[in-house]
């Protein structure tokens, strides 16, 4: 086999590397566990993101291979992993050291991360919960492996698995500042997801399938089961009891009582951080009622909703809207440097109709990596609402360049181009709005703006 053929593109078509999967199989069978690890790298290397033929089964291997005393990676082996601009190269040799020694953490990060880069959407999930299934069973968790693994999982939308990896990097710090906020955040989304939430369109983009991750942990597994949930929240009230000033504890003893999503349990709730606030002047305890309320407002909406009261569905949204915007111009002004706060006041400014003041919020928060495009795109859309049409558009141009995921590059393209026909800059909106077209023709009434536009500009040509 030829140099090129081994170098194929990390955009190769599904099922590229079937043949080189099924001569694994094959290989596998016979135990020469060495020459089924070259087959399956050489089938990751043209189906990089295919978890069930390619690195599930690899791992398999490894583990077999290692039970049985199978010799782990060379030292120069190891050296050449690392990320790097090539993240299918970055992948492979990962994959390879893993395949030899499957239990080291730093080269599983360094296929998360390249995983990531590629936008592998299966590989980058399943990878996540080795980790995290490794972490479970270590003398003691990193927590920085887990906040990454978190974040990982949080860009995906997945945030019950999120959840999961912030619960169990808790272990080796429970009064982290940083990872008691994340958690804070990720459980809101969460709660707001599995209720199908959305404001008036805009808060959220529904419901992800979790049925296909990997199980959770047993607690999460009988999450419905009120017997179970009680004793946990017996046990958990009788640890807290015995130091309530202790972080750690109350925030078990309210997370247990938040699992029952119940009105009766989140007062106790409330009231065991109202003591906690007083009693320790800690902000973290404050923040936490203010998600305790918003989870309870929000329930109130979808009670409505269902019950086809639209007008009282309505009320209620305006009614959890203005007290979002308090508490998290509070946070604010409590944390000023968080740009995570800045982005979230931000986006309920732009809905609330503060135009300027969203603009001031989102243009900060427009720094914070991991927030950029989301933040760059309500951005251009507060300029837009005001009326600054070209802002609008610069913003959207600018939040275009570079690596984009595709997801956000359509929305930008449809946001840039209804704002170009504004403005009446048809050629403009033409290219982006073809653009969009070529990547997802379906998208929102792309075709109907693209049909217009050609039309508009047919009837100035004549």
């Amino acid at each position: 086999m030829s140099n090129n053929e081994d170098k194929a593109s990390p955009a190769a078509s599904a099922g590229s590397g079937d043949a080189f999967f099924d001569r694994a199989e094959q290989v596998a069978e016979t135990g020469n566990w060495d020459f089924a690890i070259d087959m399956y790298l050489k089938g990751i290397r043209r189906d990089p993101d295919n978890v069930e033929r390619g690195h599930e089964p690899l791992r398999a291997i490894a583990l077999h291979r290692k039970s049985q005393g199978g010799k782990g990676a060379g030292m120069m082996e190891k050296l050449k992993v690392r990320p790097g601009k090539d993240g299918l190269e970055a992948l492979i040799r990962a994959e390879g050291v893993l395949a030899k020694d499957p239990g080291a953490i730093a080269v599983m990060m360094v296929l998360l991360k390249s995983a990531r880069q590629l936008e592998l959407a299966n590989t980058v999930p399943w990878i996540g919960g080795v980790i995290i299934d490794a972490q479970r069973v270590a003398n003691k968790t990193n927590k920085r492996v887990l906040m990454e693994v978190a974040e990982a999982f949080a860009a995906l939308e997945e945030f019950g698995r999120a959840i999961e990896a912030c619960d169990l990097a808790k272990k080796s710090d429970p009064n982290d500042a940083t990872l008691a906020q994340m958690l804070t955040e990720y459980s809101t989304k969460y709660t707001i997801q599995k209720g199908k939430y959305g404001q008036e369109g805009d808060f959220t983009k529904g419901v992800k399938d979790l049925e296909h991750q990997q199980e959770l942990s047993q607690q999460d597994a009988m999450v419905k089961d009120r017997k179970f949930l009680d004793s946990q929240i017996e046990k958990s009230r009788a640890e807290y009891l015995q130091d309530p000033t202790l972080p750690g504890k109350i925030n078990a003893y309210v997370d247990a009582l938040l699992k029952v999503e119940e009105d009766a349990p989140e007062s106790q709730a409330i009231e065991v951080l109202n003591k906690a606030n007083e009693t320790t002047g800690a902000y973290q305890f404050k923040m936490r009622i203010g998600d305790i309320k918003i989870r309870q407002m929000t329930r109130k909406w979808r009670e409505f909703k269902e019950a086809g009261q639209a007008e009282e569905a309505k009320k209620q949204a305006r009614l959890r809207l203005a007290f979002e915007l308090e508490e998290y111009n509070e946070r604010a002004v409590n944390y000023p440097t968080d740009l995570t706060i800045k982005y979230e006041l931000g986006r309920r400014q732009l809905l609330a109709g503060r135009f300027d003041d969203a603009i001031g919020n989102l243009q900060q928060a427009s720094n914070d990596p991991r927030r950029r495009l989301q933040a760059m795109n309500a951005l251009g859309m507060a300029f837009a609402k005001k009326g600054y049409l070209r802002e609008a558009a610069e913003t959207f141009q600018r939040a275009l360049q570079g690596d984009v995921p595709e997801l956000r590059t359509k929305e930008l393209l449809y946001n840039l181009g209804d704002v170009q026909e504004k403005m009446e800059d048809f050629d403009e909106a033409r290219d982006a709005f073809s653009q969009l077209a070529q990547i997802d023709y379906q998208y929102k009434d792309v075709r109907e703006r693209l049909e217009a536009i050609r039309k508009t500009l047919k009837g100035d040509d004549e």
